[in-house]
Formats: C-alpha cells, sequence, structure tokens
C-alpha cells in the first residue's frame, strides 16, 4: 500500500468509527485495525488522534453538486436529506453537529465547521448579505429538519410520505432562499 493509499483508508476507516463511536470510543489501535494499518503508521501521518479527527471532519457539506435554478432549491435541499434518511445513508448535516460536539477542541472546531458551512450555503444561495443571515437561516432550519427526522423519529416514514414532507418543508426553505435573492438584490453594489 503507498502513502497516498494507506492515507486514504485511514482517513475512510477514522471518518466511519469517529461517526459511529464518536472521538472518545475510538482510539488509535481501533483506527488502525480498521485501515489494515499500524497504530504507528497513523501516528507518523496525522501526528495525533485529534488531528485526525479535525482532517476527517466534516469538510465537505453535501450541496456541492446542486447546480439548480434558484426555485429548486428548498424542496432539493429537503429532498436530499430524506433520500439519506430512506436509504440509511449518513446525513451530511448531523455530521457537522456531531463533529464540534464530539471534538476534543470544541471552539476550534465549531468556528471551522461554521465557516465551511456557511460558505457552503452562502454559495448555493449567492448570499452576500452581513454575516451571511440567509445561509444562516437555511443551515438552521436544515439541521433541525435533519435531527428531527434522523434523530427524534419525527415524520416517520410509515406515517408522513415522502411527498407529504416535502410539500410542508420544502417551502419553508425556499422563503429563505428567495428572500436571499431579494436582500442581495437590493443591496448597494460596491464602486
Amino acid at each position: 500500500m503507498t502513502g497516498t493509499d494507506s492515507r486514504g483508508t485511514i482517513v475512510a476507516a477514522a471518518r466511519r468509527l469517529f461517526f459511529e463511536h464518536g472521538y472518545k470510543g475510538v482510539t488509535v489501535r481501533d483506527i488502525a485495525a480498521a485501515a489494515g494499518v499500524s497504530p504507528a503508521l497513523v501516528i507518523k501521518h496525522y501526528g495525533s488522534k485529534a488531528e485526525l479527527f479535525n482532517e476527517v471532519g466534516p469538510h465537505e457539506i453535501p450541496l456541492a453538486e446542486l447546480d439548480l435554478p434558484r426555485s429548486a432549491i428548498g424542496r432539493a435541499l429537503v429532498r436530499k436529506v430524506l433520500t439519506r434518511r430512506e436509504h440509511g445513508s449518513p446525513e451530511g448535516w448531523l455530521a457537522t453537529t456531531a463533529h464540534v460536539r464530539e471534538s476534543p477542541a470544541p471552539e476550534r472546531s465549531r468556528e471551522e465547521v461554521r465557516t465551511r458551512l456557511l460558505d457552503s450555503v452562502g454559495a448555493l444561495l449567492g448570499d452576500t448579505t452581513p454575516e451571511r443571515r440567509y445561509a444562516s437561516a437555511v443551515s438552521c432550519q436544515m439541521l433541525g429538519l435533519a435531527e428531527g427526522v434522523r434523530v427524534l423519529g419525527m415524520f416517520p416514514e410509515e406515517e408522513t410520505s415522502r411527498e407529504e414532507l416535502l410539500d410542508l418543508y420544502a417551502p419553508l426553505i425556499q422563503q429563505q432562499v428567495d428572500a436571499c435573492a431579494r436582500a442581495c438584490a437590493a443591496q448597494p453594489s460596491e464602486p
């Protein structure tokens, strides 16, 4: 296994284990065993478990592939959460908050994750408002939806259809998307 291959294998194993067991529930030995490498190699590549945790953090907010007209963004965001729930796939929105809660350096993680989240959502919305208020609003709504349906079991699939939930929740998100467009268009342009 080359250095690049071993790094990728270590990151994949660490990401899965941290997601399943949290930071405190995983050791360097666990990661090494799952990756099929020695604990020494994990430390050689990453220095410490804490640095590896930061490396595998939620660097990607699941929005990059959304190349849609503005009018479809709210529905697309909600659909992604529901699709991941239906398939039992890891939920990117939940990974952001879990990473901060589990971090050995929560203040650092909070700022890094918040910045990445607002950069990603802000770019999707074209949010140029002060403090990216609409990106913040959409992020909060999506985090709440993900927590509600995945962690708290609200709107169980057997009681609420996908279309019903899309019709209920997507307009709430779209309202912020549309408000962002109006607010950004009304901002004075820089000289």
